[in-house]
């Protein structure tokens, strides 16, 4: 066990410093070189960027862990990058435009450049932090994950989760996105050469006979893990449930503050372009960690906790120096895309949280920044040491919240009539129909299409109805958005 440790920290430790040293050389750390990467990323590093906040522990263990727990229901993760960057290869570039016309470098700075409300830009804002902290949790529920399965006896989970903090305050603070984009370079490395040498070799270690023989098994003892509702019969989980889970997690998949903030990072419009026609292709990994899944369930039928699937699989039937490489990979699964997390949540709350109307120094809202992305972690942290939910289902009720922000979004870019008051209105509804326990009680009861979606329609529909009964925005702020419309010289810029 000295020896996978040794390997995991080494592992860590390296591109830590490596990326940060490469990140920082020549470079002063300003907010928009920590928070943007001085939107000078070309393809190849935006699509690391992009692959490293996309792909993390929910695709790592959560898959895995949907497939050993439930079969079916699982695929829906195969559908998400590319239906995604669907919505994506039409979406993004307009993004980047207002980012780079308008100084954007945040979510919550497109809503109020487009709307010309402070108020509705703080409140966009903190649905974007709120939806950030579960996300964050996510990410060190897995990394605790990691570290007990893999180190069993020597890390428990709450040194697992204090060790997982401290190294996302180090990285996070050292030289912001640009360090995560070069990490995720490493990290993706390791990622795919994990996947691959357990997928090809855990046939054989564990005596069900190659990948053919791991389906054959699964077929006789377990004949409906491939049909919905999947292996657990009785559950919620329709073909309603499928598609419903699969428009509402597309809808909220550019929502995400991070994720929309990344891609504000491309030195042009044709990099986004070419990274939404290129990242799906990362999707076929998904694959591999379905079928690691079943070889788990086959071999080890009682664990307590789906999540661990994966990584008790490799503990299992793996050498040290193995189990080593796999457990930095794992923790460089969580550590980075968490960090990309980590400085949306503090450009947002520097930007449009914190005295969003002062006039401050570009020193003193970067300070702010690291300061609330010290509480957000400590807030996930807690929140990791008391829950155990799988990490698909933290996630599905995280991309029900942020899919609220989607219909505002979404139509700021079709619809010149759509107005600050009726985005709040919409808004504020979906994040009540999905945040009161007793509207999920009921509507459980009542359909088993995804609550997040029916919140989605019922937003929208509010939100149109009050902004055909309030006053649209002015022509400057509508051009954000629309360019083609006529607006004078000088079009408002963020504050």
């Amino acid at each position: 066990m000295t020896v996978a440790l040794a390997i995991a920290l080494f592992i860590v430790a390296a591109t830590t410093g490596g990326t940060t040293y490469l990140a920082r050389r020549r470079r002063r750390v300003t907010m928009s070189e920590w928070a943007v990467g001085g939107r000078s990323f070309g393809s190849i590093l935006l699509w690391f960027l992009s692959a490293g906040e996309i792909y993390t522990t929910f695709a790592f263990l959560g898959a895995a862990g949907w497939a050993y727990a439930y079969g079916a229901p699982g695929f829906y993760i195969l559908a998400n990058a590319p239906l995604g960057y669907v919505l994506g290869y039409w979406l993004l570039p307009k993004v980047w435009r207002a980012g780079r016309d308008h100084n954007v470098m945040s979510q919550a700075d497109y809503i109020r450049a487009r709307f010309g409300r402070r108020w509705l830009a703080g409140l966009i804002a903190l649905i974007g932090v709120l939806a950030l902290i579960p996300y964050v949790q996510v990410q060190l529920t897995g990394l605790a994950t990691i570290l007990t399965v893999m180190f069993h006896g020597s890390i428990g989970k709450p040194l697992a989760v204090l060790v997982g903090v401290l190294l996302l305050l180090t990285f996070t603070f050292t030289a912001g996105l640009r360090s995560s984009a070069f990490a995720s370079m490493v990290k993706d490395v390791f990622v795919v050469a994990v996947v691959v040498a357990v997928f090809v070799t855990i046939g054989t270690l564990t005596g069900l006979g190659g990948i053919g023989g791991i389906f054959r098994h699964m077929a006789e003892q377990h004949p409906h893990y491939a049909n919905l509702p999947g292996m657990q019969s009785g559950t919620h989980y329709s073909p309603w449930w499928f598609c419903s889970s699969i428009l509402m997690t597309n809808i909220g998949y550019w929502m995400w503050p991070h994720s929309f903030q990344a891609n504000l990072s491309a030195k042009s419009d044709r990099a986004i372009r070419r990274n939404a026609v290129l990242q799906p292709i990362y999707t076929l990994s998904y694959f591999f960690i379905f079928v690691i899944g079943f070889a788990a369930l086959l071999t080890l039928p009682h664990l307590t906790d789906s999540n661990t699937a994966l990584v008790s699989v490799i503990y299992r039937y793996f050498p040290q120096w193995f189990i080593g490489i796999a457990a930095g990979t794992g923790i460089l699964v969580a550590l980075v895309p968490s960090t990309v997390m980590l400085l949306t949540l503090g450009t947002t709350v520097a930007r449009n949280i914190y005295r969003p109307t002062a006039d401050l120094s570009d020193r003193h809202r970067l300070l702010v920044g690291r300061l609330a992305t010290v509480l957000g972690v400590v807030v996930a942290a807690y929140l990791t040491l008391g829950s155990s939910s799988t990490i698909v289902s933290l996630l599905l009720v995280a991309y029900s919240g942020i899919a609220q922000i989607g219909p505002a979004i979404i139509l700021s870019l079709l619809w010149r009539r759509v107005t600050a008051y009726g985005v709040a209105a919409g808004s504020i509804v979906g994040i009540a129909l999905v945040g009161i326990p007793q509207v999920s009680t009921w509507w459980s009861g009542v359909s088993s299409i995804a609550l997040g979606l029916f919140a989605v329609a019922v937003n929208t529909l509010v939100l149109v109805v009050v902004s055909l009964c309030t006053r649209a925005p002015e022509q400057a702020n509508i051009a954000v958005g629309i360019p083609d419309t006529q607006v004078p010289r000088t079009a408002p810029a963020p504050a």
